[in-house]
């Protein structure tokens, strides 16, 4: 069988109507650094992982060891320019404070109501608990102790922001191979425009 375009837009088709989703209010994040190991002990007391309003999306995320592509979405276009302007604005900030916080890099999309588009390889870490979809996502949301370990930081920047956000995650089968998860995010990016990121 000859691979063509049509190949991969029906295969990026299949994939945008079958993820997992979930959905929260980015004001229902709580406090970033309460929520965040001690870079020093690496203690946490209180996790996302187990918090009131996201346990269940991350039990569900700590099942999923194979490796994923997932991309976070708003209601809107509107909705998603107002956060990537508001991002904007904030970036450099969170690259100068204490805690310094990285963050995706502008790119030059419009129109869209992805804000981000991303691949997760398989794995599970066993010290903590964790699949790595978990851990990819404990740090878009901004809660991870290593903030300069690029992410969303959605925590640190957003929670004031009363937006519905879903989050898609396709897990792929154990035998999907680790050297196509790159092209498949840049075609899944090229076709769904993230506002920001490169690809």
């Amino acid at each position: 069988m000859a691979i063509t375009k049509d190949y991969f837009d029906d295969l990026i088709d299949k994939i945008i109507i079958s993820p997992a989703t979930y959905t929260f209010n980015l004001s229902d994040l709580p406090d970033a650094f309460e929520y965040t190991p001690s870079p020093k002990t690496g203690e946490q007391k209180l996790s996302i992982r187990h918090h009131e309003k996201f346990s269940y999306m991350f039990s569900e995320l700590d099942a999923k060891r194979r490796s994923c592509l997932y991309w976070f979405e708003l209601d809107d276009n509107p909705c998603c320019t107002s956060l990537i302007e508001k991002l904007n604005i904030v970036r450099p900030l969170l690259k100068e404070q204490e805690n310094i916080r990285i963050v995706p890099v502008m790119n030059k999309n419009s129109n869209s109501n992805i804000l981000y588009v991303g691949i997760r390889r398989r794995g599970w870490t066993e010290k903590w608990k964790l699949s790595n979809i978990s851990g990819r996502i404990i740090q878009h949301l901004g809660y991870y102790r290593v903030g300069t370990t690029q992410g969303l930081q959605l925590a640190h920047w957003a929670a004031d922001s009363d937006f519905q956000i879903k989050l898609n995650v396709v897990e792929f089968d154990k035998d999907f191979p680790n050297e196509y998860l790159e092209a498949l995010e840049k075609i899944m990016a090229h076709k769904l425009k993230p506002l920001c990121g490169k690809h």
